[in-house]
């Protein structure tokens, strides 16, 4: 998780009075806190008492800076993922199917370093209630998928007439779901990478072009459960 700290640490932002500059180290303190402590549980749960304990701050400062746990580990999850993916100009030029399996790759990829962090994860958002899960965002949707989407489309290779949100938005829930499987079922890595190929290829197969759906469709038959 050194990635993630360092980009968190580091993230551009204008100056800043002393004030400000002591909010700003108390909530790095906490995500790192809370990272630390996902990747030594069993099952990555913690409560906000044992947060603020590792982060050296009052039991009030985490709902005071963040308002939930819910709201921690958002800030968490999208620094890991900013962390491994600091910008998005590999994609360019490449053929559309290599984009969005890219994009697929580089995200598992990144997993692969630490699975039981990002499994531990899962768990903890799964500790909490209803209405506190609801309040977690997935960065992948705005991070990974929407840069993507904006590619595509700006090069003419999504038409005009999809609508790009909705596209965006099955995009990132059939992440989403295949992660959580991935975490709460102890799937392979190279599951969750096949099933995620399989699911976007899926998503994007009748946007491209015969040369495109060639590259997708030898991704989603990779899928296929294997028959003796």
């Amino acid at each position: 998780m050194v990635q993630a700290e360092n980009d968190l640490e580091t993230m551009g932002a204008p100056k800043i009075g002393r004030r400000q500059q002591g909010l700003a180290e108390r909530r790095r303190r906490l995500v790192r806190a809370a990272g630390e402590l996902i990747g030594e549980r069993e099952n990555g749960n913690f409560s906000m008492p044992e947060l603020a304990a590792r982060a050296s701050v009052s039991l009030a400062t985490p709902y005071n800076l963040f308002g939930s746990k819910a709201a921690v580990l958002n800030q968490l999850f999208e620094g890991q993922v900013r962390g491994f993916n600091r910008d998005n100009t590999w994609m360019i030029g490449l053929p559309p199917a290599e984009r969005v399996l890219g994009v697929v790759d580089r995200l598992v990829a990144a997993y692969a370093k630490d699975p039981k962090f990002y499994r531990n994860l899962v768990k903890a958002l799964y500790s909490l209630g209803t209405a506190e899960t609801a309040q977690f965002a997935s960065p992948v949707g705005t991070l990974l998928v929407q840069p993507l989407i904006e590619g595509l489309t700006g090069d003419g290779l999504v038409l005009a007439n999809v609508p790009t949100p909705v596209l965006a938005t099955t995009l990132t829930r059939l992440f989403d779901a295949t992660f959580e499987r991935w975490a709460l079922q102890d799937w392979p890595t190279e599951r969750l990478q096949v099933e995620l190929r399989a699911g976007f290829s899926l998503v994007f197969f009748g946007l491209f072009d015969d040369t495109a759906q060639a590259t997708l469709a030898a991704a989603m038959q990779a899928a296929m459960p294997k028959t003796d």
